[in-house]
Order: structure tokens, then sequence, then C-alpha cells
């Protein structure tokens, strides 16, 4: 693959990350919520709550901890992962473009394996991490208000990474005289498509990471 290509992928993953990372962070503002609302609920089962902590369990407390709430979280910290893992890629392949140092490199690609190949605790990036972290576990995080760590790595430092890397690229783009894809537009020549076979890839004919074919007939 060429450089463009490369370059049109990774503001394509820079947006991704940035996304995901604000549904991780939404995620585990649900998480903290259903633990406390459990608490509220472990206290109000075991009969330890005054009268006027028992009305507000039973007008303001949630439903407390469920699979959901826990999967969702699992499922948002895998997603940004793979995200971040492409950007790397993607930043890994443009090593004259000046683009800002990744966070946490190492990490990034030996977590996103290990979440990705969990059922194989002697895999090569399992044993790796392991070396690091004895106790790694998949999908284990932790949280404040203002970030989520996965295994001590901040998500909030590999945001603010991809938002850099995403405006250093159109940077280089306008001083170029090239044009990268842009979320806020609509794709060029937009229309009601017929059975479409979607890729990312930015091979030929793509409008910045997709490629629409028309259905015939």
């Amino acid at each position: 693959m060429d450089e463009m290509t490369y370059r049109r992928a990774a503001v394509m993953w820079a947006f991704i990350v940035m996304r995901q990372g604000d549904r991780l962070d939404e995620a585990a503002g649900e998480y903290n919520k259903a633990l406390l609302d459990q608490f509220w609920l472990d206290r109000r089962d075991a009969g330890t709550l005054s009268g006027d902590w028992a009305s507000h369990v039973e007008q303001e407390v949630g439903d407390g901890m469920n699979w959901w709430v826990t999967w969702t979280f699992g499922a948002d910290q895998y997603f940004f992962l793979s995200a971040a893992a492409q950007l790397r890629k993607c930043v890994l392949k443009l090593p004259d473009d000046g683009l800002p140092e990744i966070p946490n490199s190492k990490m990034i690609r030996l977590l996103r394996n290990f979440v990705e190949h969990w059922e194989d605790p002697s895999g090569e990036s399992a044993v790796k991490l392991r070396d690091m972290i004895p106790d790694a576990v998949p999908g284990r995080a932790a949280f404040t208000k203002k970030d989520v760590w996965i295994e001590g790595v901040s998500t909030t430092e590999i945001v603010m990474w991809a938002s850099d890397v995403a405006r250093a690229l159109r940077a280089n783009a306008a001083e170029a005289g090239d044009v990268l894809p842009d979320p806020s537009k609509p794709l060029p020549e937009a229309r009601p498509l017929r059975a479409p076979l979607t890729s990312w890839s930015g091979a030929s004919g793509s409008w910045g990471g997709l490629v629409i074919r028309r259905g015939q007939g």
C-alpha cells in the first residue's frame, strides 16, 4: 500500500479511537453507577438502612450490577484497544510524516493481542504481558471521573494522541495540497445503494476509506 492509503486509514482509525474513547468513558460511568447502586441494594437487603435511606433507595437506586453493564464495559475496552492498535499500525507505516510519538506503543500491541486471544494464556503476548504484570486479566480496568486505565495504560492519553495524529495528518495534507476524508462531511455522490460492499482499506476507488459498489440489476 502507498503512504496516502495509510494516511486515509489513519484519520479513520483516529476518529474511531476518539469515538470509542467516549463510549468507554460512558460505559465506565454506567459500571460505576451500578456498583454504587448495588452497595445500597445490599444494605437494603441486609436490613441496615434507616427509614430515610430506605426511601431513597426505593426512589433513586437502579437495578445494581448485571451482566449487561459488565459485558458492555468489557466490550468497549476491547473495541478501544482494537482501534488503538490499528492506528498504531498506520502511524508506524508513516515514519517520515512527523506524527506524534505513540504512547505506550508496546503495551497497546500487547493488550490488544491479550484481549483478542483471551483463550490462549500461553500465547506470546500473554506471556510477555504477564512478565510485566503477573496478575494481568483480560478485560480488567480501573477508572476515575477523568480516566480509564487498562492494566495501567491511560486511555485518555491514547485519545489525546489520536486527536494529535489526526490534526498533524490534516495539516500535512493541507500543506501538500492533498485531501483527507472529513467525518463530518457526506460521502461524495452519496445516494441510496443496492447491496453495497464496503471496505475501509483505502483501495483503488475508495472514498477516504470506504469502497462502495452498486448492485447490478
